[in-house]
């Protein structure tokens, strides 16, 4: 088992407590907070303020009840009008992330079928072809590796743009975006550039789906809803989907990967498919790469732990931290699979639950099992302190990570 004392520490005043991480540890602030003050307004580095929390029950609280704490922005008057805040997006843009009841479930219910256990499961003979392509090639050119070059970004890179009928060429350009995206040590100008660009992208593909509608997730909602959607809320759909479907399972192969390397008892196990389902569920509540998800505003003044929370103030649930706190489970900050938690915040929860986590759980079930096997031999390559983390992210990662065998 690894602990968070087991990897070196290293503060960085510069990043919130809310996104440091040292190496698979989190930030002892969160520790703190969680026990002593698990609502509290801090000052981002934007010098904007916002709401930390980072309690397990507070956490599900906030993220159940979309009638006080909203995601698109919009506000309820005591007159009955709404207003938009200067931060709100636009209706109907496609970030399901971001829409509210009523227009959230409108939109789910239309994308839901393309994530049905059935539909996933119909999917496992392409995604076992796909890794074992991966792995051929990444055999094929031989030891040493950039793992995360080499098997974690193409092998959800290839399953999503599959699904969604993109192009496979394309990966570089849309993993660039994303990382740029998610990456809060650049300023706002080139995060958001990257947002449009990736954006601009799926605006493209969408005019081509209209005229010849493939059997891809956006060419299904082209079929079946193409009246009820325009192209500018279908491109947002399939912006979000490339995004959620992509960049949060490239990092989870690679941390998991690393984790199962300085675990070498799980690896066996995993090689072996014995308690799969155990780790895989133990290593997204103890990695819980997404840092906090969409950001919640408060719909009206409201209380919560305590705390007054006014109309307007926003609001930044911690899901590493709720992943880690003692009432979910003892002993949290260590990586026990044994432990069989399956109520983790990992994929959110409420309305917000990732609509996609069916198949990012059976991309994993197919990945881990199916590398471990074919490099029985697989090891780091570089010390745990020389691993690149991923400083400042919205998305916890490795740059890179380089293995051989």
């Amino acid at each position: 088992m690894v602990d968070k004392e087991s990897v070196p520490v290293e503060e960085d005043i510069e990043v919130p407590p809310h996104i440091r991480r040292n190496a698979f540890g989190l930030s002892s602030e969160l520790a703190t907070l969680r026990a002593e003050q698990p609502v509290k307004r801090l000052m981002l580095p934007t010098g904007a303020l916002a709401w930390i929390v980072t309690r397990y029950e507070y956490v599900r609280e906030v993220l159940s009840d979309p009638e006080r704490f909203g995601s698109d922005g919009t506000l309820p008057d005591p007159s009955g009008r709404v207003d938009v805040m200067a931060t709100g997006a636009p209706a109907r843009h496609g970030d399901l992330t971001t829409y509210d009841p009523p227009e959230h479930g409108r939109l789910r219910r239309m994308i839901a079928p393309a994530f049905s256990t059935r539909r996933v499961e119909s999917l496992r003979p392409q995604v076992e072809e796909t890794v074992e392509r991966i792995l051929k090639t990444m055999e094929h050119a031989g030891s040493p590796a950039d793992f995360v070059k080499a098997f974690a970004l193409p092998v959800p890179a290839m399953v999503t743009c599959e699904l969604l009928g993109v192009s496979y060429e394309d990966r570089a350009e849309f993993n660039e975006h994303n990382v740029v995206r998610f990456d809060g040590t650049r300023d706002r100008a080139t995060r958001m550039a990257a947002a449009r660009a990736s954006l601009a992208y799926m605006t493209r593909l969408v005019p081509r789906l209209r005229v010849d509608p493939d059997e891809g997730v956006l060419g299904m909602l082209v079929r079946e809803h193409g009246s009820e959607i325009d192209d500018r809320e279908l491109a947002g759909v399939g912006d979000l989907l490339l995004l959620g479907g992509f960049e949060t399972t490239v990092n989870m192969l690679s941390l998991g990967t690393l984790l199962l390397l300085l675990n070498p008892e799980h690896a066996a196990a995993m090689r072996a498919d014995e308690g799969t389902g155990d780790i895989i569920e133990e290593m997204l509540r103890y990695l819980s790469v997404v840092q906090t998800g969409v950001p919640r505003v408060a719909r009206t003044d409201t209380v919560l732990a305590g705390q007054s929370i006014r109309r307007g103030e926003r609001l930044l649930c911690s899901l590493p931290s709720a992943n880690h706190d003692e009432a979910l489970s003892p002993n949290g900050d260590r990586f026990d699979p044994a432990r069989g938690i399956r109520t983790h915040l990992a994929f959110g929860y409420g309305i917000h639950y990732c609509i996609g986590a069916p198949l990012a759980r059976m991309e994993m079930q197919i990945a881990f099992p199916a590398l471990l096997r074919r490099f029985p031999g697989l090891r780091l390559d570089v010390p745990l302190e020389k691993v690149p983390f991923r400083r400042s992210s919205a998305i916890y990662g490795v740059g890179s990570l380089p293995v051989s065998w």
